[in-house]
């Protein structure tokens, strides 16, 4: 029997706990991942702004497998077989399993035209050096009206002003900024943007890209020395590839259970997945967090024949969005403000939720 972890998402981080807590006699568990290190996207922000050192933002899977009696595998996996029960990884290993659960998250894709000019940061391990060449370019062009390009333009800005160099970053959107939030937070966001010196096109998009200028599909010429794309996620080509069940997207389409429809014994957690009964959530870290609770006890639950747990996604939940120099934008519900004691909370939050894996 063995059980295999692909990836070092949120959700198998906290497996990685409870087998430490309560190790299975008798089981061979794995944990692949192309990088030996975790990068935590909740504090990307804060290392852009130079707010957190390297360490401060990442978890060593090796160490923390390696405490929980796992094995880890610094490789990636290519296809999976539903037959056979294996995985095939780059380094061309065949891998066996009785159980494997997918946590790798999601991927940002620009158009294809575009990608001599775009700046790759995910999968997350490629974060950390390409920010930190990035953030001092002649002139910083982000591309993605949602929380992490609004969260990452405002962080270039701030680090820019702290560095002495010019504050123009400029960020296009084809909506407003931060859509899917209420519109005083858009409204609000906006107004922060605009005063921290925070170049802001909305309700336009790329129309064309060389390796000099941005043209918009309204006209607007701007200079670029290469693009941060950080539109919405895009999902890994495995499942389609392997023909595992899939949304519209591409995505895993899993049950409440976290199992794949008609394939229980592949689960699959975090942004990577797409749940058939919800399938407009968002991809977002909080649902993974909340995923990790039962993942572990589900994956047992069906080895040992067991009713596994459905997960229900929480209505509302507390969204804490770094604007620099300390100062956060708070939303719960329709609930907005924007403070220092906002950028606090969120400093603890991600503090402490590190400290659980980084010891």
């Amino acid at each position: 029997m063995s059980i295999v972890l692909v990836g070092g998402g949120h959700a198998h981080l906290k497996c990685l706990l409870d087998i430490r807590k309560k190790p299975l006699p008798n089981q061979n568990i794995y944990l692949i991942s192309p990088d030996r290190y975790q990068y935590y996207s909740g504090m990307f922000s804060g290392y852009t702004e130079g707010l957190y050192s390297i360490d401060e933002i990442r978890i060593d899977l090796k160490d923390m497998s390696e405490k929980a009696g796992v094995t880890f595998i610094e490789d990636k996996i290519t296809e999976v077989s539903v037959t056979e029960k294996t995985l095939l990884t780059k380094a061309g290993t065949s891998i066996s399993f009785s159980v494997v659960s997918f946590d790798t998250g999601s991927f940002i894709e620009g158009p294809s035209s575009f990608k001599d000019y775009l700046v790759q940061i995910k999968p997350n391990y490629l974060f950390a050096n390409k920010i930190k060449e990035y953030r001092n370019v002649e002139f910083p062009v982000v591309v993605g009206g949602g929380a992490s390009g609004v969260e990452i333009a405002l962080a270039i800005t701030a680090w820019r002003e702290k560095n002495g160099y010019p504050t123009n970053v400029t960020l296009i959107t084809s909506s407003k900024l931060l859509p899917s939030s209420s519109s005083k937070a858009s409204t609000l966001i906006k107004e922060i943007a605009v005063r921290k010196g925070l170049s802001v096109i909305e309700d336009d998009s790329v129309g064309e890209m060389n390796e000099s200028h941005v043209i918009t599909q309204n006209g607007t010429s701007l200079p670029h020395s290469q693009v941060l794309w950080l539109t919405g996620p895009s999902p890994s080509g495995i499942f389609k590839k392997s023909s595992l069940p899939c949304d519209q997207n591409g995505f895993l389409l899993t049950e409440k259970t976290l199992q794949a429809k008609g394939l229980p014994f592949i689960f699959g957690a975090g942004d990577c997945m797409t749940l058939e009964a919800f399938p407009d959530l968002p991809k977002n870290g909080v649902y993974a967090v909340r995923q990790a609770e039962l993942l572990w006890n589900n994956i047992i639950g069906y080895l040992n024949g067991d009713v596994c747990s459905t997960f229900t996604p929480q209505r509302h939940f507390l969204s804490l969005l770094s604007t620099g120099n300390k100062k956060a934008l708070l939303q719960y519900g329709r609930f907005t403000i924007h403070n220092k004691f906002a950028w606090m909370l969120k400093n603890k939050i991600d503090t402490d939720y590190m400290k659980k894996f980084q010891n």
